[in-house]
């Protein structure tokens, strides 16, 4: 019999260890943002827009982690591929975390390097996202925090009532809605990756980088084989 104590554990650790998972400081963030961010009004219609893409992505999340059983690491990240691609601003997001290194990469490396990490991305979320126990995601409110920037509030929450707060900030690409950054309680795990990966380059070199994230990448893949 799983205790109260051990699901709020499996719980908080499936999300807090989200990679993500993708999240930052706003003022950060603010040096990446788009012209149209800054001038575009932000409607009530369209804060439904935005939640829309948050929902997706918890829907589709409960579908694989209710399947785990059923369908393989790879049919899972098949699945929610797509999903992710689609809902999140990675280019933004590798900007910020490969920092001053960003400038000194090729086209063809900065290309490379988004595909990679949206890789990381979508395996980390099959990883974590892997059994299920009655939970579900409700979305509680939507903050305005400056024209085509919102923050989307939402939580997890498991049958014996215990929760983890889930935070999306989000901003207006090309006219759509992406994800930024996702705040798990609180945690920032993105500023703790772009120390990682700063110490990384600035120790081993930039393809050690690449390297290190590919083996972790496999990891995963591997594990959920066995």
């Amino acid at each position: 019999m799983v205790s109260r104590e051990e699901q709020c554990n499996h719980l908080c650790s499936s999300v807090l260890s989200l990679q993500f998972l993708l999240s930052i400081t706003l003022l950060t963030f603010s040096q990446f943002a788009l012209a149209e961010d800054l001038t575009e009004e932000t409607t009530e219609a369209s804060y439904e827009t935005a939640i829309k893409v948050v929902e997706r992505l918890h829907t589709n999340l409960l579908k694989m982690m209710q399947a785990t059983d059923t369908i393989t690491f790879v049919e899972r990240y098949s699945t929610l591929e797509p999903v992710i691609t689609e809902s999140f601003d990675t280019p933004v997001i590798v900007k910020v975390i490969l920092s001053r290194y960003w400038k000194d990469l090729t086209d063809q490396q900065k290309e490379d390097f988004i595909h990679l990490f949206n890789q990381l991305t979508i395996a980390t979320y099959v990883s974590r996202f892997n059994s299920f126990d009655g939970e579900v995601f409700i979305t509680k409110t939507v903050e305005q925090l400056r024209k085509g920037r919102i923050l989307v509030r939402s939580e997890i929450q498991s049958q014996n009532g215990d929760s983890v707060n889930l935070d999306y900030l989000m901003h207006k690409n090309n006219g759509n809605w992406n994800i930024i950054s996702v705040i798990a309680d609180g945690v920032n795990d993105l500023s703790l990756k772009r120390v990682e990966y700063s110490t990384i380059i600035k120790k081993n070199g930039y393809e050690n980088l690449v390297t290190n994230i590919e083996k972790k990448i496999a990891e995963m893949e591997n594990k959920k084989a066995k």
